[in-house]
Parts: structure tokens; sequence; C-alpha cells
């Protein structure tokens, strides 16, 4: 249940509280590699709300190491990592650059 309270405040655009339920979750004990890369997916979409870029970033990253076929399939996570290369901090531009190769979007 923990993963769709995280789902939820996401989809209720309250970021904060979809990160908050993301702490009271080991995204290790989803044992479906799919669902758990859709999970971390949805805690990247909290961080992206609340404007962490680095969170957002490893979140995806872990979702990508769960299940690449999942996280190359998710609109979601092409949008942020699209949005993040074009406009994230200087700092990230190398891992989200090596995420979006990973996914596909860059060459």
């Amino acid at each position: 249940m923990g993963a769709h309270a995280v789902t939820v405040a996401v989809e209720l655009q309250k970021s904060g509280e979809a990160v908050r339920q993301a702490g009271r979750l080991d995204p290790m004990a989803i044992p479906s590699k799919p669902r758990r890369a859709r999970h971390l997916i949805e805690v990247a979409r909290g961080h992206y709300g609340k404007g962490d870029n680095q969170a957002t970033v490893a979140a995806l990253r872990q979702a990508y190491e769960s299940a690449p076929e999942t996280i190359r399939l998710n609109g979601y996570a092409r949008q942020i990592t699209l949005d993040l290369l074009d406009d994230g901090p200087r700092s990230l531009r190398n891992d989200v650059h090596d995420l979006a190769l990973k996914v596909g979007l860059v060459t």
C-alpha cells in the first residue's frame, strides 16, 4: 500500500507528502522489478515536484537499474529526464546525460 500512497500523493500534486510516503517504504521490498521501477519513477516525480533534482536523478537511476525497459517506456520518466537535460543544474548534467543515453533519448 505504501507504493500506492506515493502515487496518490504525486497525482494530487502533493510532492512533499509523496516524498514522505516514499521514505516509509524500502523499494527493495517490492519483489516485481517492473513494479519497483514504476514506484521509483513515482518517487522521482515527487522529488522533481519539490525541486530536488539530485534526488530525482537518483530515483530515476534506481528505476533504470531495477527495470530498464520500464523507464524507457514511461512518459513521466522520459519527460523529467529531458527537462533536466535541458534545464537541470550543471552539477547534474553528466549524470542526466548518461541516464538519457541509457533511456534512449539522446545518441
